[in-house]
């Protein structure tokens, strides 16, 4: 298309000085121009969105009903990287799930139904890796059939890097590790009487980024 247009303009303007091929190509052709420049910017957006627009994910962290704090997800999602090595681009912290479930009702002002369905179309999408949830939740997902990976799966050397009351468990097995004994717990709020723990979903497809995770979390 373009080659067709250029011959075309050295043809008839072959005999014009400078002056008037461009007030000719100004006249005759500057819709041919705009469509060029269209065309142009829209490849500079695909390829931007192929090579750099969408990293891939090694490593996604859900926050669930803990306070929504961007500059905090992007902190820890910071520290990971430094720790870890895995480039801050491939990383995703997200504390936007504020979430009504069973006997926990939150303020309706807060709570939207389509982050409640966020969460589970991404944990059923294999777009999480592990999750920083209540225990109550834990176990509202657990009576939906949720699955979660136990720890020693992950790391079997997992009792060498903490104590055994850091890590909860659940139907004898090491499930989760409670927030409060780890790097992390000043940035979450902790309550006794429904603890906050950390999990990771079944059948992840990133474990060696959710070993470097609990390396991250449990390093003094």
């Amino acid at each position: 298309m373009f080659k067709k247009w250029i011959e075309d303009i050295r043809v008839k303007t072959k005999n014009m000085d400078k002056a008037q091929k461009w007030e000719y190509i100004m006249a005759y052709y500057w819709y041919h121009i705009l469509i060029a420049f269209i065309v142009l910017v829209i490849a500079g957006i695909a390829i931007y969105h192929v090579t750099r627009g969408n990293p891939e994910r090694l490593f996604s962290l859900a926050i669930v009903n803990q306070r929504v704090d961007y500059d905090r997800d992007e902190k820890l999602a910071e520290e990971f990287s430094i720790s870890s090595g895995i480039k801050s681009s491939n990383i995703m912290v997200d504390s936007d799930y504020l979430l009504s479930y069973g006997d926990i009702k939150l303020d309706d002002v807060q709570v939207k139904e389509s982050l409640f369905e966020k969460f589970f179309l991404g944990w059923q999408a294999g777009a999480l890796d592990a999750v920083i949830m209540p225990e109550s939740f834990f176990n509202y997902c657990i009576g939906k059939d949720g699955e979660f990976t136990g720890l020693l799966e992950i790391c079997p050397d997992l009792l060498n890097m903490g104590s055994e009351e850091s890590f909860y468990k659940y139907n004898d097995v090491y499930t989760g590790i409670y927030i409060d004994k780890t790097k992390i717990s000043g940035d979450f709020i902790t309550d006794n009487s429904d603890p906050v723990i950390l999990v990771f979903i079944k059948d992840g497809s990133h474990l060696k980024e959710c070993r470097k995770f609990i390396e991250y979390v449990l390093r003094d």
